[in-house]
């Protein structure tokens, strides 16, 4: 009998900044169909979303989601650390 193939590690969490409570509160409900997310103050204007205990699956959908809402808030970049490292967005789709 063969044993499943290993499994990825989970990813321990993904954090997107956003400017304002209002962007930040529209992306927790861009996200909400697909994860749980919380957001928490910064510094200044600046909030942080945050998601827990994802998956490489969710990361895709995440990335994407989080691509079309800084096209959609008019961000050039927001930073974006997946288990503390930064990573870049994915192109929106048009």
């Amino acid at each position: 009998m063969r044993s499943p193939p290993p499994r990825e590690p989970p990813i321990r969490s993904i954090s997107i900044e956003a400017p304002t409570n209002t962007a930040a509160t529209q992306l927790v409900r861009d996200l909400f169909p697909f994860t749980k997310s919380d957001v928490v103050p910064l510094e200044g204007e600046r909030w942080e979303v945050r998601i827990e205990d994802s998956s490489e699956d969710e990361l895709d959908v995440v990335l994407q989601t989080v691509a079309r809402w800084a096209v959609e808030q008019q961000l050039e970049e927001p930073q974006v650390l997946v288990d503390e490292a930064p990573v870049e967005l994915p192109t929106p789709p048009e």
